[in-house]
């Protein structure tokens, strides 16, 4: 089966995008998070005269990462994402979309139980 995709709803997209974006900030937030860890424990035995606050520092900013990333991704990636669906849909106008091949598969029909309901 032949279809065309001509449009795709915008708001949709940026829901997904925003999901899919904020675990990608988490995960970027918690490798941070850890390099933030690791740098106030060798930070403070390197540089200690220096940096008096530098372990504090370090895993305050450390435990801010991980959910400041997520929300900073998921908003920013969302809204990429969302211009870049806008776009689609204006370039779908003049070029008529993207066409697709699909396969229709039907699924096993599941037979009703045969307890009765009361």
């Amino acid at each position: 089966m032949n279809a065309r995709l001509k449009r795709v709803d915008v708001g949709s997209i940026f829901k997904v995008a925003f999901i899919l974006y904020a675990v990608l900030g988490l995960i970027a937030g918690l490798f941070y998070a850890f390099v933030f860890a690791v740098v106030g424990q060798f930070g403070g035995l390197l540089a200690d005269a220096d940096f008096p606050g530098l372990g504090v520092l370090t895993g305050a900013l450390g435990i801010l990462a991980a959910p400041v990333l997520a929300v900073l991704y998921g908003v920013f990636g969302a809204m990429v994402v969302a211009v870049g669906a806008a776009l689609y849909n204006l370039a779908a106008r003049w070029v008529g979309g993207v066409g697709l091949d699909l396969e229709v598969v039907e699924r096993p029909q599941v037979p009703p139980s045969s307890t009765p309901v009361s």
